[in-house]
């Protein structure tokens, strides 16, 4: 599970620059959230992968962080993105459902209890 963050936060890195410079509805939202938000969840998200693969235990809680953040921004920056841009909603209400779902499926996964054997799963 934390090869799979760091290869998500590695991928999501450069795509999150190309986003927030991106012209587009909400450009200056995008720019305030992605710099604000997205950035330190994304670098959290890296430093709980390489924490976790380095087999220290504060990368759970670390990781358990940068899910929360993830989700909190991207519920609250979703919704509104829903609400005020009308182009796209049959296919961004569905992709923003598919990325909640899966953000809270790795945020349970990181809070179940156990003495794991190891975090490269």
């Amino acid at each position: 599970m934390a090869i799979l963050g760091l290869l998500a936060n590695a991928v999501a890195l450069p795509a999150l620059v190309a986003w927030i410079f991106s012209d587009g509805p909400l450009a200056a939202a995008t720019f305030v959230v992605g710099l604000a938000a997205v950035l330190p969840a994304v670098v959290l998200g890296l430093v709980a992968a390489l924490a976790l693969l380095a087999g220290r235990g504060w990368g759970r809680v670390v990781a358990i962080v940068a899910l929360s953040l993830g989700l909190a921004v991207s519920l609250s920056y979703g919704i509104v993105w829903l609400v005020l841009v009308p182009v796209g909603r049959a296919v961004t209400g569905p992709l923003l459902g598919l990325l909640w779902l899966a953000l809270m499926l790795a945020l349970i996964y990181w809070c179940l209890p156990r003495q794991p054997r190891s975090y490269r799963i």
